[in-house]
Parts: structure tokens; sequence; C-alpha cells
């Protein structure tokens, strides 16, 4: 028989590392999508404490209701946060990218049901996401990101350093990686968009008397769906540059907490 402090200090072994995964897994995409059915999201981060809590060291035994318990809580809500966040903008930089050539291209009013966030998004924006997501998959992104997870509890363990402002810098320095991997995804089509409206406005003048939005937008249609042919093979090596700095990222967030433990 199991005595009730046996289990209760068990409970309490398995709170905080709860925590940090419900978290990251709330942040991250695919493990965040708005159709995910809660319990199942749940059910994941508690099978994956259940695995990781007898790989992890020693931590203080601290009830969740004492004031060290509800702030050690919250600084682990923090991290895993912080983690499914740094990934999550990875694909948000495809979407910002695909709605950057949506707008170029006049299909910024075609918009659909975001399943991941339940907001409405640009048709062509959801589909370079689908596109990468399934890529992401592929690479084995999803178990990477598992992998980081549990290797934070070795690099960060539980209920040692506060996230400090330092660990906030590295999140708030990934919006830089944001636009540039935005620009990345999108600049082909809007350089070859951007022609075309230059070319446009030429004729304009050059020909007053012809109606030039009856050519100009099938014109910037055709030209940004094959700027989309070419672009979509470019895909990859762009989401993995992306996805290798959101991985340095974490790595370099991770090592913040590890330092001031050693």
């Amino acid at each position: 028989m199991i005595s009730a402090y046996a289990f209760d200090t068990w409970i309490h072994s398995l709170w905080l590392p709860f925590l940090r995964i419900s978290a990251a897994l709330m942040a991250a995409p695919l493990f965040s999508a708005a159709r995910a059915p809660a319990p199942f999201r749940v059910f994941l981060a508690l099978a994956l404490t259940v695995i990781l809590v007898p790989l992890m060291p020693a931590m203080p035994a601290v009830s969740p209701l004492s004031v060290g318990g509800v702030l050690q809580g919250a600084n682990e809500l923090l991290i895993g946060l912080a983690m499914g966040f740094l990934l999550q903008m990875v694909f948000e930089a495809v979407m910002l990218g695909g709605q950057l050539i949506a707008t170029g291209m006049g299909l910024s009013f075609a918009t659909l049901m975001d399943p991941q966030q339940g907001t409405p998004v640009p048709v062509l924006g959801q589909f370079l996401v689908i596109l990468a997501t399934l890529l992401f998959l592929a690479m084995g992104g999803h178990l990477e990101f598992l992998r980081m997870l549990g290797d934070s509890f070795r690099l960060w363990p539980v209920a040692t350093t506060p996230f400090g402002p330092e660990a906030g810098q590295v999140v708030l320095a990934w919006f830089s990686e944001l636009l540039r991997g935005a620009v990345r995804v999108a600049l082909p089509a809007m350089m070859a968009l951007l022609v075309v409206q230059v070319a446009l406005g030429v004729v304009s003048r050059a020909a007053p008397s012809l109606n030039i939005f009856a050519i100009g937008f099938p014109l910037t249609l055709l030209t940004g769906f094959f700027v989309l042919t070419r672009l979509l093979p470019t895909l990859f090596d762009t989401l993995s540059l992306l996805l290798a700095s959101a991985w340095q990222s974490m790595g370099l967030l991770l090592a913040l907490g590890g330092a001031h433990v050693g």
C-alpha cells in the first residue's frame, strides 16, 4: 500500500513539470490547434510528465498552494510558454509572408478560418502554413520539440532559476527573426508583383484610355500564381533555416537558466 505521504509527495513532484510541459504544448504549433480537444492536450501533457519525471533531477518538495509553490509554478509557466512561443513564431513568419503575397496579388479579401488560432486569415497564408506544417512533421520537428522539452529539465532544472530579463530578451529578439523570415518567404513574389505594378503604371500613363483595372487584376493574379509555383520548392529550405534559428534560440534560452544554476 502506498502511504498518503508518499502519494502527496508524488503529486507535488508532478505539478511543476506538468505546468512547464502543458504551457509549452499550449503555445507551440500543432499541439495547440484550436480543433484539438482540451482533454487530449491535458492527457498528452500529463503522459509526458509521468514519463519525464523519473529522468529529472531531484526537486524540492513544495506545496502547490503555498506562496513559494505559486511563484515557482508561474516561473515554470513562463519557461514553457517561451519555448512554445519561439517555435510558434516560425509558422507566424510563414503566415505573414503569405499575407504579404496575398496583399500584392489582391487576394487579401479571400479569407479562411485558421484552425490553429480560430481567426480568419488570408487563404494564401493558410495554404503556406499547411504546407509548412506538413514539412515540419516530415522533418520530425514535433519530435525535436519534445526532445528539447525533455532536455529543458536537465538544462534548466525545476524550481532553480527564475525567468529573468535576460530570458525575456531572448524571446523578444526572436521578433526580428519573425520579420526576417516573412520577408524571406514573400520577397521574390513581392518583387515580381512590384515590377508588374510599375509596368501597369507606365502603361496607364502611355495609354490613358486603356481600362487598366480590367487587365491589371488578372495580370497580377497570373503573375502571383506563376511566382508561387517557383516559390513553393524553396519553402523547405526557408522553413529549415527558420527552425534551425528557433532551436538555437531555444537552446540559448535554456542555457541562461543552466548558467545561473552552475
